[in-house]
């Protein structure tokens, strides 16, 4: 009898041993996490908050669901957004962005990959250039056909006051436990100089794993502010869905009412404002008075957001 009960402990301490080898390795938030990360386009700022919370299942994974928050609150309502799922397998962080309206499905990309070394080049797949060429805090406005094959370059590893960081390419830093300082997927704050200075990109101001603080930014003193930098604007901003003609050089917009009035702007690609007027009605029509050429524009509401690029002929 004692024989057999010595065979049943080897065998449960063999079973369990995995498990808990498996929760010691964990290199990302698997639940309960919020993250706050400002993101800023030209020369605004605007802040977004991220859950993770619940599981989901697609294509026979499991997956860790991210959703885009109204408040501070790990408390899923209607007015949360869907963003996608976060799944890790060893020391890979893995993303499945939320379908689109359309019907078009997003493929999984690599977010991190913690088991690199310095001089490795990391092959991201189809990652979307989130917060450069699409200032948007979900992946419904992303063009699938525009998203390639990405890979990104390993260029130092060291040890930081908050853990293993891994110094990317594009000025990126990776941090075990905690991920990428640009926030999530988002990519760094980048600086141009042509025409006039700007800026645009994300950055992680706060991340809390349940009531703890794992990262805060130097300049916050506390995880839920937006500092004011260079004037930027305090806003917690959403989505912005509208319909628009683009005839010759007037806009068509159709936009739903309870988002009125909307700050309309047109500005160069160095992100110098061109022209700007309110809109109050549902439809309106707005008359460009550029040269041809791709500018951006953007539609900032009291609680939305809209940008994207355009195109003039």
């Amino acid at each position: 009898m004692r024989k057999r009960y010595a065979i049943l402990i080897i065998c449960l301490s063999g079973i369990l041993f995995p498990f808990r080898s498996f929760a010691q390795d964990e290199v990302f938030p698997t639940k309960d996490a919020i993250w706050s990360i400002h993101m800023y386009d030209a020369f605004s700022g605007f802040r977004f908050v991220y859950g993770l919370i619940g599981d989901t299942v697609v294509n026979g994974q499991i997956y860790n669901k991210l959703y885009l928050l109204n408040d501070t609150l790990l408390q899923i309502d209607s007015k949360d957004i869907y963003v996608g799922g976060i799944r890790q397998f060893g020391k890979k962080v893995y993303m499945k962005p939320a379908d689109k309206s359309t019907g078009e499905v997003f493929e999984e990309f690599l977010m991190y990959d913690f088991s690199v070394k310095a001089g490795d080049r990391v092959n991201l797949g189809k990652y979307p250039m989130m917060g450069w060429d699409y200032y948007e805090p979900t992946f419904e406005n992303v063009r699938i056909e525009d998203i390639g094959d990405w890979s990104i370059f390993v260029n130092e590893i060291f040890d930081s006051k908050y853990g293993r960081a891994y110094y990317m390419e594009n000025d990126n830093i990776w941090i075990e436990g905690i991920g990428s300082l640009s926030g999530l997927f988002f990519l760094p704050i980048r600086y141009t100089t042509c025409c006039v200075d700007s800026y645009s990109g994300c950055e992680l101001a706060c991340l809390k794993v349940k009531d703890e603080v794992l990262y805060l930014k130097d300049e916050c003193k506390e995880c839920f502010e937006m500092p004011v930098y260079m004037g930027l604007e305090k806003k917690h901003l959403f989505p912005l869905k509208i319909q628009y003609n683009l005839e010759g050089k007037n806009i068509r917009l159709q936009v739903d009412v309870e988002n009125l009035p909307l700050q309309f702007e047109l500005l160069s690609l160095s992100g110098q404002i061109i022209q700007s007027q309110i809109i109050r009605e549902a439809e309106s029509r707005i008359e460009l008075r550029v040269i041809p050429g791709i500018y951006l524009y953007r539609l900032i509401g009291d609680k939305v957001y809209k940008s994207d690029k355009i195109v003039v002929r």
